[in-house]
């Protein structure tokens, strides 16, 4: 796709079962000058009741009276899903939390954004495989100084998106890479490696980091249990482990 879209949320807490979006900041680029071509950056009001998390606020101090006359997801989500239309996707850790976040969060209100459709580049995921992963650490050493030198403060949305995608570009500089491989929309399947091998493993459960691979030939049991509908594990995750793992 000729554009790509850097987005990263801010929430309530981490578990996306109870928690809530409560920022979402993107910014929209033409890849191949890398010109920003679109922004947004909208506080979000949860429905009904909710407590944002003492963790979540000391990361980045957004306080319900800072919500109460944003709009909700549900208001918001036609907007966000015409600016994510027809391009890939950058973020930070996005595969294994923005991204089921937000799908999870858009299934609430009967809304969706199709991911696996779409590269999805997750800087973090490259940057473990080659460094440190924490985003004000791997900025200074890309950038050469760090974010509050930059202007940038960490743990804001709007902030971490614009020091996310510089990085991007001076990763693909120095040493271009591809695209991670998408499982499903929830995050409960990415590439790890895997007795010396990078394979498909699960990242939650009892066969956490174990091979997809591994599990189908010790315990279809599980699998079947994975792909049924009682699991809680996203449709499109569902179908990877039918198509290729269930026999």
């Amino acid at each position: 796709m000729k554009n790509i879209v850097v987005f990263d949320l801010e929430t309530t807490g981490t578990d996306k079962t109870k928690d809530h979006i409560i920022q979402i900041a993107a910014l929209k680029i033409e890849r191949e000058t890398n010109a920003v071509l679109d922004e947004m950056n909208e506080y979000v009001r949860p429905e009904g009741n909710y407590t944002i998390s003492v963790a979540a606020f000391t990361k980045h101090h957004i306080s319900p009276k800072m919500l109460q006359d944003k709009p909700t997801l549900r208001e918001l989500a036609d907007k966000i899903i015409e600016f994510f239309a027809d391009c890939d996707i950058c973020t930070y850790n996005g595969n294994s939390f923005d991204i089921p976040f937000l799908c999870t969060e858009f299934e609430r209100i009967g809304k969706k954004i199709d991911f696996m459709s779409r590269d999805c580049y997750d800087v973090m995921q490259e940057e473990l495989r080659r460094h440190s992963n924490k985003l004000a650490s791997v900025y200074q050493r890309y950038r050469g100084k760090t974010m509050e030198e930059a202007g940038l403060t960490a743990h804001d949305a709007f902030s971490d998106i614009k020091a996310t995608y510089s990085i991007f570009v001076a990763q693909q500089r120095q040493h271009p890479y591809g695209a991670e491989h998408m499982y499903g929309e929830d995050g409960f399947i990415r590439d790890i490696r895997f007795c010396g091998v990078v394979k498909p493993c699960f990242t939650h459960g009892k066969y956490r980091e174990v091979s997809l691979e591994y599990v189908a030939l010790h315990d279809q049991d599980y699998l079947r249990w994975c792909a049924g509908q009682s699991s809680q594990f996203s449709e499109s995750t569902k179908q990877y482990i039918r198509e290729n793992y269930i026999k």
